[in-house]
């Protein structure tokens, strides 16, 4: 799992990377076989006015699954990105669960009808194969 930590016009100290980072691994660990990319972009919108314009946008690149993107806003930097990546942890998650349902559902239904299907494409692979063997053989 790689991680990425950007930042637009916020200042990034030392200490909030760390902490993005940490909370990144921590949140996301149990799916990190399954992550290929985690980016968390921090910028603040109002720049030096203050008040609730800081926002971490949170994107969690899977295997096999939708991109998971998260948004969220507030004042204090560090609650903010706990929650984003508690959020996207939670996202992520449901994302891959729900991929792997989509699976089971479609190996439940075409189950016998796709083995069917795919043996038959085999034997004519094998069939096809054999002949043209035999056809150079021959010359």
């Amino acid at each position: 799992m790689q991680i990425e930590i950007q930042s637009g016009n916020l200042e990034m100290s030392d200490a909030i990377r760390e902490h993005a980072s940490r909370r990144a691994t921590f949140a996301l660990s149990r799916l990190s076989s399954r992550i290929r990319r985690v980016t968390i972009h921090l910028s603040d919108e109002n720049g030096p006015r203050g008040g609730v314009d800081k926002r971490c946008l949170v994107s969690v690149q899977l295997e096999g699954a939708p991109e998971a993107v998260v948004e969220d806003s507030g004042s204090d930097v560090y609650t903010l990105i706990d929650r984003a990546l508690a959020r996207a942890g939670r996202v992520a998650s449901r994302r891959l669960e729900r991929m792997q349902l989509a699976g089971r559902r479609h190996e439940r239904v075409f189950g016998d009808a796709t083995r069917h299907l795919l043996d038959s494409r085999r034997r004519f692979a094998l069939r096809s194969a054999r002949a043209v063997t035999v056809a150079y053989n021959e010359e």
